[in-house]
């Protein structure tokens, strides 16, 4: 069957007809997903696993709408994991250690910043103040570069998980957006 649909698709890229061969590559991508094949010619564990997702993400890159839903609720869930674990109490101040010398000798000083520290309760990590400071971050991370904030080593983590799979949904929304634009 995905030999058809490959066929009929192509027919139609050939003939001009791209909204109707975008129909024809969905159901190719779908005949592909669904093959259980045994026979060595079907399609495999692991391609039907990442069809499922890619399925899942974003509809094989023609449906910009369930990427954007998808960002949404991976922006979303960032900023409420930000909030829990990942940023601190307080930003961390620098701080400055040496020994006092006498008179005409020189100091040799460390200026140092210590490790973001969380260790408020969790009734207490959910305030506008910090609801804002999580959204900035997560948008900077997100669309633009990373925040440089000062995050607990958690947040750190979140926040490239947040890079990944943001700039993942961003590139399949866009791959979606393009392909109804050039229809």
């Amino acid at each position: 069957m995905v030999v058809v649909y490959r066929q009929l698709r192509k027919a139609f890229e050939d003939g001009k007809n791209e909204p109707g061969a975008a129909d024809f590559y969905y159901g190719e991508m779908e005949m592909r997903r669904r093959d259980r094949r045994r026979d060595g010619r079907g399609t495999t564990r692991t391609e039907r696993w990442l069809l499922h997702m890619y399925w899942a993400l974003s509809g094989y890159g023609l449906r910009a709408s369930r990427a954007f839903c998808w960002l949404t609720v991976t922006v979303t869930a960032t900023v409420l994991a930000l909030m829990l674990w990942g940023l601190p109490n307080s930003d961390p101040k620098p701080q400055v250690t040496g020994t006092q010398a006498s008179a005409g000798r020189e100091v040799a000083l460390i200026i140092d910043t210590p490790d973001p520290v969380l260790n408020s309760a969790i009734a207490d990590r959910f305030s506008w103040k910090r609801t804002e400071k999580a959204v900035r971050v997560v948008v900077n991370s997100t669309v633009f570069r990373s925040s440089g904030q000062n995050l607990t080593t958690w947040g750190t983590y979140i926040e490239m998980v947040s890079r990944l799979l943001g700039a993942l949904l961003l590139a399949l929304m866009v791959l979606a957006i393009r392909g109804r634009v050039k229809r």
